[in-house]
C-alpha cells in the first residue's frame, strides 16, 4: 500500500509587526506565538504543527527581518536563517499598505 502522507515545514518571514504571529495563531488555530504591538517580540523561532489526516505541517514563526545593530538583533537574525534553511516553503507576509523594501527584497 503506497504512503499517500505528505509533511512539510513552512517559514513565516516579514518585517516586525507585519502579522507573522497573528497568521501562524491563526493557522493553527491556537494562540501558540505571542502577539503585542511591541516590534521584536519574538526574538527566536516558535515552532508550531498542524496535523491532518494525510498531512502535517511544521510552521516557524521568525523574529522581523531588520538589519541587524546589536547583539540580539544578530542573533534573531541567525534564527531567521536557520528557519530559512530548513523550509520546505517560504511564507512572506507583508502589510498592503507599505512599500517593499530593499530589506524584503533581499530576504
Amino acid at each position: 500500500m503506497e504512503n499517500t502522507h505528505k509533511a512539510g515545514f513552512v517559514s513565516i518571514i516579514g518585517k516586525p509587526n507585519a502579522g507573522k504571529s497573528t497568521l501562524m495563531n491563526k493557522l493553527l488555530g491556537e494562540p501558540l506565538s505571542i502577539i503585542t504591538p511591541k516590534a521584536q517580540t519574538t526574538r527566536r523561532r516558535i515552532m508550531g504543527m498542524l496535523n491532518g489526516e494525510d498531512f502535517q505541517i511544521v510552521y516557524s514563526d521568525t523574529p522581523g527581518l531588520l538589519h541587524p545593530n546589536y547583539e540580539l538583533h544578530q542573533a534573531m537574525m541567525n534564527c531567521v536563517k536557520v528557519s530559512l534553511e530548513d523550509a520546505d516553503l517560504v511564507l512572506l507576509v507583508v502589510d498592503v499598505f507599505e512599500t517593499c523594501d530593499e530589506l524584503l527584497k533581499e530576504a
